[in-house]
């Protein structure tokens, strides 16, 4: 299973093209590869250590910024994702069905498969939050100052990772309370609360906060503006433009139909649902570590879903615990029911559902970038692609001299200057009417100067749904190009 879902996870990366989130991220990246530099913006970024661990992945393995290739620049966000699957397969340092069944659903499922190969912060996210989540609990169950360092180590790189970390940890903090029996609870208080373990839990946080937000103590301003950028997330939580109703996330997985192609998720939800009827009516006798891995991920789910913000990604935390709901259902029902037929029917049911969601996979990475996959959102079209490679063939005329490039508007020009960063001769404009008449101009459709029409040829390109790009190329370049035809 390991295997086969590292297989589909390279498989989905190099299908799909990048997602201008993706582009935003892996320019980051590229400028800490070659300066040694990160400035952290608490406006519209998240934290650093995502480029920081990609930027040591990728020198470790001797890739170079100029090297980055749909692949390689997605490695880090798929040995985070494989991670969680071997972490969620030993989470009971034995044999078990339901981590056998979780982890398998992990593997193959569509949303983990796609997330798990997106250059975002989100898989490495999910997988800090299950550390953390797990490192929580050995600390409540026998507190020392090593495991309150570790938990303030986590709870540190958690943050780094993303702002949206505090939601996760108030889920965390309710399901390791609700999975310690009463009686333990106030004990476990007064242990954590010893001078020696507070000191080390928050030594150990802001040691690893103020190296990473201070590019390793050369830029203390960074440390102030990290606590900005919850305010910012707060007011942007509102939608921001991203608003969907309450039921979103678990309408991406509902089946459906769109286009023509069929979609949907209904087995496993049912069993995932099931999963978290057993957690809640068996929690004496069940093993605490699944209980608080189900039931983190489906309060994270309730939290998530009150919230106006919805992108498809935020939802991935969730996913890993409805894999382990499913993977406790199937197993509950397979102990509760000693008839060999009821067994072997119970079998079937876990397989059909297993190849239900390999097969689901395998579509959603055959519409890897189409906007019919309900899994992605907002991503690039594949049509994108031949606007790149349109102004690659034009910089091919004459490749000691480097295109002039104007690029007008803001939210529009990503992925582009991403495929443009080795071209000194691109400038940003951001309103498109102010954008001058270079070599190549490219913008949203109808809102570039009217005046182009004079001196250059159009071409339209689709950017992603709904959103067209008008390039306009200078009339004698135009024809030089078409003479190569």
């Amino acid at each position: 299973m390991i295997v086969c879902g590292l297989f589909l996870r390279i498989e989905n990366a190099q299908s799909r093209i990048l997602h201008s989130d993706e582009a935003v991220q892996a320019y980051q990246l590229r400028e800490l590869m070659e300066t040694g530099d990160y400035r952290y913006d608490p406006k519209d970024k998240h934290g650093p250590l995502l480029y920081y661990f990609a930027s040591a992945l990728n020198k470790g393995l001797d890739i170079e910024s100029a090297e980055l290739s749909r692949v390689s620049l997605r490695l880090l966000p798929i040995l985070a994702s494989v991670g969680l699957i071997i972490f969620l397969l030993t989470l009971l340092r034995e044999f078990s069905f339901t981590t056998l069944l979780g982890s398998s659903f992990m593997a193959l499922s569509p949303l983990p498969v796609i997330y798990g190969a997106y250059f975002v912060q989100e898989a490495l996210f999910v997988l800090i939050g299950f550390l953390l989540l797990y490192s929580c609990f050995t600390f409540w169950n026998r507190q020392s100052p090593v495991r309150a360092a570790i938990v303030g180590l986590l709870t540190g790189a958690f943050f780094l990772t993303k702002e949206t970390a505090i939601i996760h940890i108030a889920a965390i903090a309710l399901v390791v309370f609700i999975a310690f029996p009463t009686g333990r609870r106030l004990e476990s208080w007064q242990k954590a609360a010893r001078l020696p373990n507070l000191a080390a839990g928050l030594v150990s946080f802001v040691l690893i906060w103020v190296l990473f937000y201070s590019s390793g103590f050369k830029d203390f301003s960074q440390v102030g503006d990290s606590f900005k950028a919850f305010i910012n997330y707060a007011e942007r939580a509102q939608g921001a433009g991203h608003e969907k109703p309450f039921f979103y996330y678990l309408s991406i997985m509902w089946p459906h139909t769109a286009e023509g192609v069929r979609w949907g998720e209904a087995l496993f939800l049912l069993l995932s649902f099931a999963g978290l009827i057993v957690t809640l009516l068996d929690r004496r006798s069940l093993d605490p570590r699944i209980q608080i891995g189900i039931l983190y991920g489906f309060l994270s789910l309730l939290l998530y879903s009150t919230i106006p913000y919805k992108t498809p990604w935020l939802v991935l935390s969730s996913y890993a615990s409805l894999a382990l709901a499913a993977g406790l259902a199937i197993r509950f029902l397979y102990v509760r029911y000693s008839n060999g037929w009821i067994r072997v029917i119970v079998i079937g049911v876990s397989l059909y559902c297993l190849f239900g969601q390999y097969k689901l996979t395998k579509l959603a990475n055959r519409y890897a970038a189409d906007a019919r996959n309900p899994y992605i959102y907002q991503h690039t079209s594949p049509q994108f692609q031949k606007l790149v490679d349109r102004i690659t063939d034009l910089e091919a005329l004459d490749p000691e001299r480097q295109l002039t490039i104007a690029i007008g508007g803001d939210d529009n020009a990503w992925p582009l200057p991403w495929y443009l960063r080795d071209n000194d001769t691109v400038g940003y404009w951001m309103d498109p009417k102010q954008t001058p008449p270079l070599d190549v101009v490219v913008g949203p459709a109808g809102e570039l100067p009217p005046t182009l029409s004079v001196t250059h040829i159009p071409e339209y390109h689709g950017l992603r749904e709904n959103v067209l790009l008008e390039c306009w190329i200078r009339n004698e370049l135009w024809d030089a190009f078409m003479e190569t035809r």
